[in-house]
């Protein structure tokens, strides 16, 4: 309860309002199945009636917007801090949730009313008339003697105090169940969770995107900023041809990341097919541009599947810029072709000396995401030291069913 002894009255009372709320429309409700019953049948016993109006509050809580003004109600005047929900499209569990709260609404109300109104009023008048012993309209005989009075005071006093103080058990009976009634069912909440987890995917693929783009050219561009302040007096040329590698390689970065941010925006053909030869010559050739000794055999057919494409570039990116950043001096070898069912890659480079065996091969972001990728396709990733080498072998299944991924 978050109400505070300083807003205690008006809490009390918001509680009292949202009761008061269901009394009327009970009442309104019985007095239109009662005037409607016996108009056409008199004499109808009362459960009869009971059955009728209770199926009549059934039916005004699957009215359109009934749920969406019993969960105002219930925020505002329940104070209510439960997630409570109001779905675009109902389903049956909403439908039958909100009539039973409709239900559970006008009973309550009509029970204050009925402590307050008829009870209190009731037990008060009876009260007096035993203590003056005179008639004053109960009609009921009045007391034989001292006992039979004293114990019907008490009797009354205690009718009395239940009808003055039921709209607070009632009123917090109510604001516990509105939760439950009101709250999500669990298609609701595995929506949410579905929802959050399409959302955390989102985010780690714009993690990733950015770091197999961004982060590979920024690579370059400081491999080539290096290299080119190095030699920037004793050899300009060399110099030159690394400001130029840096120029193409962030030329190329902007245009990936714009790409990359139309795509989040859904404004890019994400499925056309993929030449991907010429793709990753330019990638070997901007490594070559940077300083690796890189000898590559590029054997894939036009058109691949949109999806597949990029992920074999972005393995290939991630596979050469490690090998620059992490490798020994040596020739680098890439080594991609297509077999029929797939595409195999493979990268070797020489490992420094000193190095840990397969110390990559259990962290890092770039080899994390490169087996994220391989996944989504059904693959295989192995990375790790092969005698002084460092060896990244992929397998990627061209499973027609997974261009969708």
């Amino acid at each position: 309860m978050q109400a505070t002894t300083r807003h205690l009255p008006r809490f009390l009372a918001r509680r009292f309002a949202w009761q008061m709320l269901g009394a009327a429309i009970g009442l309104a409700l019985v007095l239109l199945v009662v005037g409607l019953l016996d108009t056409a049948v008199t004499g109808l016993p009362v459960g009869v009636v009971v059955v009728v109006a209770v199926a009549a509050a059934v039916g005004l809580g699957l009215v359109p917007g009934a749920r969406e003004l019993e969960v105002t109600a219930a925020r505002a005047l329940l104070d209510v801090h439960a997630d409570l929900v109001v779905p675009a499209r109902p389903r049956i569990a909403h439908r039958v949730r909100t009539a039973t709260w409709v239900v559970v609404h006008l009973a309550t109300g009509m029970l204050v009313g009925l402590g307050l109104f008829a009870l209190l009023p009731a037990a008060a008048l009876i009260g007096i008339e035993a203590v003056t012993g005179r008639m004053l309209g109960s009609q009921l005989p009045l007391p034989a003697g001292p006992l039979e009075a004293t114990l019907r005071l008490v009797a009354c006093v205690a009718g009395g105090l239940i009808g003055l103080v039921a709209t607070w058990p009632l009123g917090v009976a109510a604001a516990a169940l509105a939760g439950r009634v009101l709250g999500p069912t669990p298609h609701d909440r595995m929506e949410t969770a579905l929802a959050r987890a399409r959302r955390e995917a989102e985010h780690t693929r714009l993690a990733r995107e950015l770091h197999d783009g961004i982060g590979h050219a920024l690579t370059v561009v400081s491999v080539q900023a290096a290299a080119g302040r190095r030699v920037v007096t004793a050899n300009p040329e060399a110099a030159a041809e690394a400001l130029a590698a840096i120029e193409d390689t962030a030329r190329s970065a902007l245009a990936e990341l714009d790409q990359l941010l139309a795509i989040l925006r859904d404004d890019a053909a994400d499925d056309a097919p993929v030449a991907l030869g010429p793709v990753l010559e330019d990638v070997v050739a901007a490594h070559r541009r940077a300083g690796l000794d890189l000898g590559a055999r590029l054997d894939l057919p036009a058109g691949l599947p949109a999806l597949l494409g990029r992920t074999v570039q972005r393995i290939v990116t991630e596979a050469l810029t490690n090998a620059h950043r992490h490798g020994a001096p040596g020739p680098v070898s890439l080594d991609v072709r297509h077999d029929g069912d797939g595409v195999l890659i493979e990268v070797a480079n020489p490992v420094r000396p000193g190095a840990r065996a397969g110390r990559r091969g259990v962290g890092g972001r770039g080899l994390a995401g490169v087996r994220e990728r391989v996944a989504l396709f059904g693959g295989t990733t192995a990375a790790g030291a092969d005698g002084d080498r460092w060896v990244l072998r992929v397998t990627l299944p061209c499973d027609p069913e997974r261009e969708g991924l």
